[in-house]
Parts: C-alpha cells; sequence; structure tokens
C-alpha cells in the first residue's frame, strides 16, 4: 500500500513538472518572438510624359518681347509750321471774348461777343454787343477788323463811335439767321399764291308780300 501512494505521488510530481516546463518553453518562445512590422512599399515618383507646348503665333515664347524692334518715334510737323509761344503782338480769343471796348472818350460802349475770321483764317472783324440791361435786350452789331483797335491788352480796345452810334447800326445776322429768314420768307410766298377758298354766296330776301283786305 504504501508502495503504490509513493507511486503515484511520484507521477503527480513528473507531471507538474512537466507542466511547469512547458509553460516556461511557450513564455521564453514569447518572449524571444517579435512582430516584424508590414513591409513599406516604396512608390518612384511618377514620371512626366506631358510634351512641353510649343509657343503659338498669337503668343510669343519667352524672352521674345526683347527681340521685338521698338516703334520709330513719330516725326513733328517743321518747326515754321508750329508756334511754341504767344508773340507780343498776338492776342488770343479767348481774352478778346467777352472784352469791355471803349470810344475814343474812355465811354465803355459794349463788349467783344464774337470774332469772325475768313476761310484762310484770318481775322476779318468783331461782334459787339450794345446796349441792353445785364445783358439783355443787347443788340449784335458788326465791326471790320480796321475799326477796331486791339491791343494786347484787352481793356485797350477801343472804337470810334459812341454807344447811340452804334444802336442805330443795322443788326447784324449770322448765316443761320438769314437762313432762317429766307425760309419764313418763302413759306410765306408759297401761302399767298395758294388759291383763297370762294367766299360763300348769300342770298338777300325778297320783299315781303303785301297785305289783301
Amino acid at each position: 500500500m504504501k508502495k503504490r501512494t509513493a507511486l503515484l505521488a511520484t507521477v503527480a510530481a513528473l507531471a507538474m513538472g512537466s507542466a511547469m516546463g512547458s509553460v516556461g518553453v511557450s513564455g521564453a518562445l514569447a518572449d524571444d518572438t517579435t512582430i516584424a512590422p508590414p513591409p513599406v512599399e516604396s512608390t518612384a515618383p511618377a514620371q512626366d510624359n506631358t510634351q512641353p507646348t510649343a509657343p503659338t503665333a498669337d503668343a510669343p515664347a519667352t524672352g521674345s518681347i526683347d527681340a521685338v524692334t521698338a516703334e520709330a518715334p513719330a516725326t513733328p510737323p517743321p518747326s515754321e509750321a508750329v508756334i511754341p509761344a504767344q508773340r507780343a503782338n498776338e492776342v488770343r480769343s479767348e481774352t478778346l471774348i467777352g472784352a469791355t471796348v471803349f470810344s475814343p472818350d474812355g465811354e465803355k460802349v459794349g463788349t467783344v461777343k464774337d470774332i469772325l475770321f475768313d476761310t484762310s483764317g484770318k481775322a476779318t472783324g468783331l461782334v459787339l454787343s450794345v446796349g441792353g440791361i445785364m445783358g439783355l435786350g443787347a443788340k449784335s452789331v458788326g465791326l471790320t477788323w480796321e475799326e477796331v483797335d486791339v491791343q494786347p491788352d484787352p481793356k485797350l480796345l477801343q472804337v470810334k463811335y459812341t454807344e447811340d452810334q452804334l444802336e442805330a447800326a443795322p443788326a447784324f445776322k449770322t448765316q443761320e439767321a438769314q437762313q432762317a429768314e429766307a425760309d419764313a420768307a418763302r413759306m410765306d410766298q408759297q401761302q399767298q399764291l395758294q388759291p383763297q377758298p370762294a367766299a360763300p354766296m348769300t342770298v338777300e330776301p325778297g320783299p315781303a308780300p303785301a297785305a289783301t283786305e
């Protein structure tokens, strides 16, 4: 009986030792085993097979701007055709328009309203605004250039006539005013030539019949 018990104890001890050894081996294997990271796939950069676009006729290639020939400078008019500055004996129209005109006695007779030129550009006369009150009711009078003493200073415009003499002169008419008058006269003439409608005939009543007894 004692031998049997000792045999069973020995078997149990061996079984426990075997189990302990298996656990130790497994732990050792677990400690020695390392998980390797997944391999990283190396991707090479894609090769750009796009061909460069050739420059078109509308879009010049880079650097062609420097090759463009600069435009030649414009040629100015000849020196004898250009007036670079006003001369001492010249008067600008801007200073004449609205300038006061005086009589020989220093009396104000009007103001310059307009300047007349011929087709060659020569000044032929001045149109004066004479009379009126504050410009209202004024009369336009034209004088030849020789009748006006024009000095470079616009305050020295002078004529040899008084205001009364200028007001007695005929009024100046522009081409537009003359054309308007001619058109009005032609229309009046046409209306006069048109046949006038006949006047309606009126019948006078006859004498009343005599009364009978």
